[in-house]
């Protein structure tokens, strides 16, 4: 008896997550409005979007998910294409992004509060580890690119337990961050590194992986026979995150935001079952809008409002005018640069290596 292979992944469930990507950093971008306003203007802080950074909180939830489903694809796991993979999706795009910020701290390091472009800080940003660069922080040159560490780490840990340890459910590489985040709790370590790679947020990669277990366990299509389940979820995600709209980062991090998270992700895969081609590829572009945004809004909030000040608009003409701008950028740069230069590494990294061809024996 030949055993059926496990169901495939469905459309509908590949678009819900484009859509939600593309949501998940327009949240980011709602959220960087806010708080440089603030600073700009010396608003109430109390006001700030806080909740819009859950975004991000949606993006590692998302990622939990996408790898947890990569890797229980039948078959042989590559590492090797796994690892391509994931530096040609992010590294190149990343890599220029960052180029970009340390000319302009070198040259123009009036435009920048505390960015420091030492040649330390940069090769540590671009290592995508977070180490303590010259100016005592973390944090990389881009100042959203300290997601990408932990991208990153999790990238490293799913392909070793999967290649390595055959783990093809991630429930070692599950185990891991939860005991690293535990051992973190209990012993609150001094190093900034260390403090870094314990962070509880790291947890939210495992939320992911849950959900995709939870999603193939009701049978992956079958979740849209159950769209009015699906669509409380989803909706219920939505309203834990609005009813926090001003609450301020804290530990608690995963609870407030990751596990509402984790709600929207499994309910939007059954609810989010129409086809839109505009929200798709407003996914694509969710990476390029993401590592692009901060330029915009920052232009926008520091030079340009100050210029068109005369100009009476409504907050919510300002939120149009940054998010079309952002998008815009974001559209250009995916297409011009990200999927240019993603495609080039891809190809460049998958080349077979030449073997070398043995010298003729001259004794023969």
């Amino acid at each position: 008896m030949i055993a059926r292979p496990p169901p495939a992944v469905s459309s509908d469930t590949l678009f819900a997550v484009q859509y939600l990507r593309a949501a998940a950093a327009l949240a980011v971008v709602f959220f960087h409005v806010s708080v440089l306003s603030q600073e700009t203007w010396a608003l109430d802080p109390e006001r700030i979007d806080h909740v819009g950074a859950a975004g991000v909180d949606l993006f590692f939830v998302i990622s939990g998910f996408i790898m947890a489903m990569i890797v229980a694809r039948p078959g042989r796991f590559d590492g090797r294409d796994f690892w391509i993979r994931r530096v040609a999706r992010v590294v190149p795009a990343y890599w220029l992004i960052t180029l970009l910020v340390f000319v302009l701290a070198w040259t123009l390091p009036s435009l920048f509060n505390s960015t420091v472009a030492s040649l330390h800080n940069l090769v540590v940003s671009l290592s995508f580890v977070a180490l303590e660069q010259s100016d005592g922080n973390t944090g990389p040159l881009l100042v959203v690119g300290w997601t990408l560490n932990y991208e990153m780490a999790f990238y490293v840990l799913v392909a070793v337990t999967a290649g390595l340890f055959a783990d093809r459910r991630l429930i070692t590489a599950s185990a891991v961050i939860i005991a690293i985040v535990g051992a973190g709790v209990l012993i609150h370590p001094v190093n900034p590194t260390l403090e870094f790679y314990s962070n509880p947020i790291l947890l939210e990669f495992v939320f992911g992986i849950l959900v995709y277990h939870a999603w193939k366990w009701g049978g992956g299509r079958a979740l849209g026979a159950r769209r009015p389940i699906s669509i409380v979820i989803f909706a219920l995600g939505i309203i834990l995150l609005a009813s926090q709209w001003e609450r301020p980062l804290q530990d608690w991090r995963p609870f407030f935001w990751g596990v509402p998270a984790m709600a929207v992700l499994y309910g939007g895969l059954g609810a989010l079952t129409f086809t839109s081609p505009l929200l798709a590829r407003l996914g694509d572009w969710s990476y390029a809008l993401y590592i692009t945004h901060v330029f915009v809004v920052t232009f926008y909030i520091k030079h340009l409002m100050s210029a068109i000040h005369p100009i009476s608009l409504p907050w919510q003409a300002h939120y149009l005018i940054m998010t079309v701008a952002a998008l815009a950028v974001a559209a250009v740069f995916y297409t011009l640069v990200e999927r240019p230069l993603s495609r080039l590494m891809l190809a460049r990294l998958r080349r077979p290596r030449p073997h070398p061809v043995p010298e003729p024996s001259h004794g023969a």
